[in-house]
């Protein structure tokens, strides 16, 4: 298609001389004023047409260029913005190790209205990506790989009643598993903060670091309810999501690569 669409743009001439060249031979056999003022017409409308159809193939080509450029300044903005917040969180002068790389990938299937939801990206094996790498957006979490094709890849979503992730109260200490609330598509529900934590409503959730799927310090969402229950010692706590699953369009796939080093102590314990 794009292919036509270059051929059209670059021969818009021939086009153009083909097509009144036609229009000359229909009306060759007369000359009067009148039916040469409607060729004079008619050859001006076409020469319009085809002029800002060239121009607008044109733009769209480029307008093409212009978006895989700023995917790919978006890709080096994120993954430079991640590494930023995990320094600072360190709060030290020395170099830190940031063992993450970012891929960037399409939705091109999203479920969010089922209790097992799933996302289908257009990158698979053949773009480095493999199972168990977790995925985000410019402003949250989407979720896990968990199977890979050649060309496309499918991610259990965050809202699935079978994930829960490790997360963290900023600039807290406090951290916990959040996983979805089944109630709303954006409404998660964060356990395991006792109730003795200083905490309120308003306050934001990142990403705990504690795993290999995603670095700390990713921003989820933030408190909206926070209750405490009697007898059990814990908060009982919503929180709603920064990026509403239904507007996941672009995301970012996480590559570790210290991930096969970690796996293989895992299975020595």
């Amino acid at each position: 298609m794009q292919r036509i669409i270059n051929a059209l743009a670059k021969n818009k001439n021939t086009v153009l001389f083909i097509l009144l060249l036609i229009i000359s031979l229909y009306f060759l056999n007369s000359r009067s004023y009148f039916h040469q003022t409607k060729i004079a017409k008619l050859s001006l409308s076409i020469s319009g047409i085809l002029n800002n159809l060239s121009s607008n193939i044109i733009r769209y080509s480029n307008l093409n260029k212009e978006n895989k450029l700023l995917i790919q300044e978006n890709l080096i903005l994120k993954s430079d913005l991640i590494k930023n917040k995990n320094i600072e969180a360190i709060k030290s002068k020395k170099e830190i190790y940031f063992p993450f790389s970012l891929i960037n990938a399409r939705i091109v299937k999203n479920n969010y209205n089922k209790k097992e939801n799933f996302v289908i990206i257009n990158k698979g094996e053949k773009d480095g990506i493999k199972k168990e790498m977790g995925v985000i957006t410019s402003n949250g979490i989407v979720g896990i790989i968990n199977n890979v094709s050649k060309n496309y890849s499918s991610i259990i979503s965050i809202i699935n009643s079978n994930i829960k992730i490790n997360a963290r109260i900023k600039n807290t200490n406090y951290f916990g598993a959040i996983g979805w609330s089944e109630k709303k598509i954006n409404i998660m529900t964060l356990e395991d903060i006792v109730s003795t934590a200083k905490i309120s409503i308003g306050d934001t959730i990142i990403s705990g670091g504690m795993s290999s799927y995603f670095p700390s310090n990713l921003e989820i969402g933030k408190i909206v309810t926070l209750k405490k229950e009697k007898n059990e010692g814990y908060y009982s706590i919503e929180v709603e999501l920064f990026n509403s699953p239904s507007q996941w369009e672009y995301v970012y796939v996480i590559k570790n690569m210290d991930i096969m080093e970690i796996n293989n102590l895992e299975k020595k314990n």
